[in-house]
């Protein structure tokens, strides 16, 4: 296939109009992916996340964190069980320090490796208006599915295709798995039915700009040492119902106690700000800046923390000319 077949939009404006009026296709493969086999693969999951892992069965998906003895965040994995092996995907540039972590934590007597298939799949993510059809139309029903959950199809008769629900960005979110070698049959796949496809040197701006317009937390901006789970919005990643694993002790007070002394927020800011920027209520600094987009439309989106006894204040931030930047919530982040 030539690759002007394939590639259909080669500007950032047309990207994200497409996105928000059709569907967009960008290639994710720069997030990590590994493969987990043996007998006791999710055992190890269920004993070192948040989430409730050992009850996935085949099919289905889901987030769980991986967190330090202090409950801070090392990475949020999306865990698909195919049957007899899962696959994880992990932040960019964190695949080394998640399995070399799980890797730590693996007993002898455990049936479980894990093992770096980054070069193996390809990664596409789908999203946008028509994101569900198009999803529809390539396995029938899975747009009906809970998140994270999937079908697994034939791309081609020796490559499978794993469709699964995701974080909706411009309208709907899915995740696109097939074998690294079927890359351009997918795209292909995806251009043949109606969705635009993003040159590659684009795909990391085009997606940030729209997952931080959707609200969506990622590992290096979001997703640090820095954070707790709870305090990112993660919720959805946690079982308070499961057994211990590490960092569960200070997840559950602050659960109980219902005190976090920071929250994710997601903003509209009045003017670009640099990450990193104190978010002002008053005199008082109460937040910093984590990520920051100027879309194609002019406005400005941002994620960022700020503390909890401030967040009924009026914020604004200061930028590097002393100019005042307004800042308008949109909501408390809940990804």
């Amino acid at each position: 296939m030539a690759q002007n077949l394939i590639v259909q939009t080669t500007t950032i404006a047309d990207a994200y109009q497409a996105a928000h009026n059709n569907a967009l296709a960008l290639d994710r493969s720069v997030m990590g992916r590994f493969e987990l086999t043996g007998r006791d693969r999710l055992d190890l999951l269920q004993r070192m996340s948040t989430n409730n892992m050992a009850a996935l069965k085949q099919g289905e998906g889901a987030a769980t964190i991986l967190t330090t003895a202090l409950a801070r965040i090392i990475d949020r994995l999306i865990v698909y069980e195919r049957g007899e092996t899962a696959i994880a995907l992990c932040g960019v540039g964190r695949i080394a320090t998640v399995r070399g972590w799980l890797q730590k934590h693996i007993f002898y007597q455990d049936q479980i490796k894990t093992r770096d298939v980054s070069s193996e799949w390809a990664h596409i993510g789908l999203f946008g208006a028509q994101a569900d059809a198009v999803a529809d139309r390539l396995a029938a029903g899975v747009s009906e599915l809970p998140l994270h959950h999937f079908r697994e199809v034939s791309l081609t008769p020796s490559a499978p295709l794993i469709i699964a629900r995701s974080y909706p960005i411009a309208g709907g979110g899915y995740t696109l798995l097939t074998v690294g070698a079927e890359r351009d049959a997918l795209r292909a796949r995806l251009v043949a039915e109606g969705v635009t496809v993003v040159q590659d040197d684009l795909d990391m701006q085009v997606y940030q700009g729209l997952r931080i317009e959707a609200g969506i937390p990622e590992a290096g901006a979001e997703l640090t040492e820095d954070y707790i789970p709870l305090e990112a919005g993660l919720w959805d990643a946690v079982s308070f119902k499961k057994g211990c694993y590490i960092g569960q002790e200070i997840i559950a007070r602050m659960e109980s106690r219902n005190k976090l002394a920071r929250t994710l927020v997601h903003v509209r800011l009045s003017a670009v700000a640099a990450v990193g920027t104190s978010i002002q209520a008053g005199e008082r600094t109460v937040g910093t800046l984590t990520s920051v987009a100027a879309l194609p439309t002019g406005e400005v989106y941002a994620l960022g923390y700020v503390k909890t006894d401030a967040l009924s204040e009026p914020w604004q931030v200061v930028d590097e000319q002393n100019s005042v930047i307004s800042v308008q919530p949109i909501a408390v982040a809940q990804r």
